[in-house]
């Protein structure tokens, strides 16, 4: 876990457990509640915004602003997340010994054979901005991804419209290196 991610975890449980009515149970069950779906958005954000880069394999190319929302007797009821993507021109640019944002990756090594005919993503193609793919990271479980965006409300139907690769976008999108379109 990353140490902003724990950090955040320490504080929102404090926060929680400092807030919570020694007598209100159900308002801290809300407060974990509320804990664990900022927690469970860790991993699809960090899919989308990590990458690999010269010092840090899991280096954070956002920022993440998170907002407590309390009520009139201070106990936790919601939460807020945004996101600030800092590094877009990674989608098309890394240096040497660099990789591109985890999801790419992800989706290349961890989608089935069906999904690759679906997403239109041949098997074994190369791809000129995704360098370095024979580096493999722990972070490239395309499982905990979709396990994280299912807990948060993601469904399959919609994640595949999110992966899908579209035959015009594709060219733009992932530029083979052979120069083929991808269907």
């Amino acid at each position: 876990m990353l140490q902003q991610t724990w950090t955040s975890r320490c504080l929102m449980k404090f926060y929680a457990v400092v807030a919570t009515s020694p007598a209100s149970w159900e308002s801290h069950k809300i407060a974990e509640r509320i804990e664990q779906r900022i927690l469970n958005s860790n991993p699809v954000m960090e899919a989308f915004g990590n990458a690999c880069t010269l010092r840090n394999n899991n280096s954070s190319r956002f920022g993440k602003f998170i907002q407590l929302q309390l009520n009139r007797t201070q106990q936790m009821v919601g939460a807020a997340v945004q996101t600030y993507l800092l590094e877009k021109t990674r989608v098309v640019c890394q240096a040497f010994s660099e990789r591109n944002f985890h999801i790419f990756y992800q989706i290349c090594k961890g989608a089935s054979e069906d999904e690759r005919l679906q997403w239109h993503l041949p098997e074994g193609a190369a791809f000129s901005w995704l360098p370095n793919p024979e580096k493999s990271l722990e972070e490239d479980c395309f499982e905990v991804t979709r396990e994280a965006m299912l807990h948060l409300g993601i469904d399959t139907p919609t994640q595949n419209n999110i992966f899908k690769v579209r035959r015009k976008a594709a060219p733009l999108t992932f530029g083979r290196d052979d120069g083929q379109p991808l269907s």
